[in-house]
């Protein structure tokens, strides 16, 4: 198994690791992607989409396996899920210190869940 993790975090400019996390998943200005071999940064690029790119295609073609934002649509939640991605909900301010809770497990991991009316006491 595998010790490489890959990370997609929505920053602002310039990105990076000293970068501020962008507050929302969509419209970020740049994504700052973290390879991390165990708990060791192996590399830090900053990724830029294009005109006509799609999130979910630079996920695919990256091979990113975590998304961490502070804020993302249901949609997109949904989307990252069916690829596989798990999604971590991060109070960070910057990149840095996100990496360093996703390496510490002090991250929120986000799920979609569909709870039978019939659990619940009062509809």
């Amino acid at each position: 198994m595998s010790n490489v993790k890959k990370l997609l975090i929505p920053s602002m400019e310039p990105g990076g690791l000293d970068a501020e996390i962008y507050p929302h998943w969509r419209g970020a200005p740049v994504f700052t992607q973290v390879v991390l071999e165990g708990d060791r940064v192996a590399s830090v690029e900053v990724r830029r989409l294009g005109s006509d790119e799609l999130i979910v295609d630079l996920v695919r073609r990256e091979g990113i396996g975590f998304v961490v934002a502070k804020a993302l649509s249901t949609r997109a939640l949904e989307m990252l899920t069916r690829l596989g991605v798990r999604v971590l909900k991060t109070s960070a301010r910057t990149v840095r210190e996100a990496v360093s809770d996703f390496v510490s497990r002090r991250l929120c991991l986000w799920k979609l869940e569909c709870v039978p009316m019939s659990e619940l006491d009062d509809p």
